[in-house]
């Protein structure tokens, strides 16, 4: 009965994919936003990254955008063609290939690095840029939270400058948008679509960097965040303030999206390649390794789904395009007020599809407990997660294995640390730009480029993210789904009956303490 229902909630997503597909390939008229970006150059930072991905999908699916200029670096020994052939093979463009076959031909790759001067980009590169781009798009970032400051102010920071400077040769820049993050402003509670002061200039903290040894600088780290959590949101203020500062005479926006998720209808549903922020959570949760979690689990819950924030992302060029803004405007891209939901509801919505789309590698059967108190936390850390590891390493000594879950918990109790700022204080935002821009679509870019989060149904998103972090990052087959109900069957009965043997011992123990006290 449990697969049946499986297999027909699949289908029916697949379904519903495919019908929107055809809503897309079947419009014969364009509609503004496509027209906006017909024949259009777009010069796109963060290509390789999970929004950058999404992003180039969409504008070679749905739209006849001329070129991509992607800037990527050389990585892990592979050169900026090795990789943009990596970044093809993902599933996420197959439905693009289908629609586009010639899709290469609109991709042009420049060799660069964000972090460098002149973003490494040649010369000649250069001068192709300045004939050919309208549209530039900058979402490179190190995302790393604990990213030293150096190197998160030489990306998020100087980069940005460069890319101002790169802007402003353009011969016919229509928008230029900054992706930043709702989160940048998180020492206040309440952040509006508006620029913000802060201590430090963008322009004197590159300076800063110059002047300082790596090391100096890193003992100074936390006197110079204070009040931010991590050098990310720090330095995503930082680049607001260089905008502020050097763009304010280009046709530029930010774009501040929430905590971004899986897809929710497009390209395909529940697609994600990573495993940051809640999505790593219900990982943990759903392989039976995160046990315990701390935080505030009724405040509300800023994540948005990739797919719409890429929408609500292309129409901000669109809009700052054909209007002409006194200050850049400020799109703060998060959960509409009249349809939220709090990270109780993403929890337990998750573990609640546990036991229906389980994950076959699981080590445990999942049982997951929030709590609001820290004392309470490290408690249960100890017994949830520090004793159980112990245990399952001295096995593995004993089997002549490398111990390794002591390693991997330590890893979780970081990632746990990372998000706890963010799960337990409340935030609010003013988002009446993106209402405002939601309304100045037609009907038709409103099927094509929907992003309005008050028509997202939240039930529907969680299932279809637990299905996708299935499918795409723990790389579970689709038809072992019955085997991994079964499992999950088998592991449940395991783990009560442990938990009967533990609580029985535990009381007989007690009962043996009191009797040996008073009789």
């Amino acid at each position: 009965m449990e697969e049946a229902k499986l297999l027909s909630l699949r289908n029916g997503y697949t379904k519903a994919m495919d019908d929107h597909c055809q809503l897309i390939t079947g419009t014969q008229d364009e509609s503004p936003m496509q027209m906006f970006y017909k024949d259009k150059g777009v010069f796109l930072t963060g290509g390789t990254g999970f929004f950058g991905k999404i992003i180039i999908e969409k504008l070679l699916r749905v739209t006849e955008v001329a070129q991509i200029y992607l800037i990527i670096r050389p990585k892990k020994g592979k050169d900026a063609h090795a990789r943009i052939e990596d970044l093809f093979n993902d599933p996420v463009f197959a439905k693009m290939k289908q629609i586009n076959p010639k899709y290469r031909c609109q991709i042009t790759i420049i060799s660069g690095d964000c972090s460098l001067p002149g973003l490494g980009i040649s010369q000649h590169e250069r001068e192709m840029i300045k004939e050919n781009v309208n549209i530039v798009l900058h979402s490179a970032a190190t995302v790393r939270f604990d990213e030293k400051l150096k190197m998160a102010i030489a990306i998020n920071v100087h980069g940005t400058k460069e890319i101002i400077k790169l802007a402003n040769e353009i011969l016919n820049l229509k928008a230029l948008v900054h992706v930043s993050t709702a989160f940048a402003h998180c020492n206040m509670r309440y952040i509006q679509e508006k620029f913000y002061s802060c201590a430090m200039t963008g322009d004197n903290a590159f300076k800063l960097t110059e002047c300082l040894d790596e090391q100096t600088l890193n003992t100074l780290t936390p006197t110079l965040i204070k009040g931010y959590p991590n050098t990310y949101t720090y330095t995503k203020v930082l680049a607001e303030d260089v905008i502020q500062q050097h763009a304010q005479k280009l046709p530029v926006t930010i774009f501040r999206p929430g905590i971004v998720i899986t897809s929710y209808r497009e390209p395909v549903t529940g697609w994600i390649d990573n495993m940051y922020g809640p999505c790593g959570v219900i990982v943990g949760i759903g392989s039976g390794v995160l046990r315990v979690f701390t935080g505030n689990m009724d405040n509300k819950a800023h994540i948005v789904p990739v797919d719409m924030c890429v929408n609500a992302l292309l129409a901000s060029a669109w809009d700052v395009a054909r209007n002409k803004y006194e200050t850049p405007p400020i799109y703060n891209y998060v959960p509409d007020a009249d349809n939220m939901v709090t990270w109780r509801n993403y929890m337990q919505t998750g573990f609640k599809h546990v036991n229906d789309i389980p994950m076959r590698k699981s080590i445990w059967y999942p049982c997951f407990t929030i709590v609001p108190h820290m004392w309470q936390y490290h408690i249960l850390c100890f017994l949830y997660h520090t004793l159980p590891a112990m245990f399952m390493d001295l096995i593995m000594v004993l089997m002549g294995k490398k111990p390794r879950m002591m390693k991997i918990y330590r890893k979780i109790h970081k990632f746990s640390n990372v998000l706890k700022f963010f799960s337990s204080n409340e935030f609010r935002f003013d988002n009446e730009n993106v209402r405002r821009l939601v309304d100045k679509l037609d009907d038709r870019d409103k099927r094509l480029f929907a992003f309005d989060m008050r028509d997202l149904d939240w039930p529907n998103l969680f299932r279809v993210s637990l299905y996708g972090l299935r499918l795409y990052v723990v790389k579970d087959d689709p038809n072992n789904l019955p085997e991994s109900i079964k499992r999950i069957k088998r592991m449940m009965v395991l783990h009560y009956c442990t938990l009967g043997i533990v609580y029985s011992l535990t009381l007989w123990a007690l009962y043996g303490l009191v009797k040996l006290i008073f009789f």
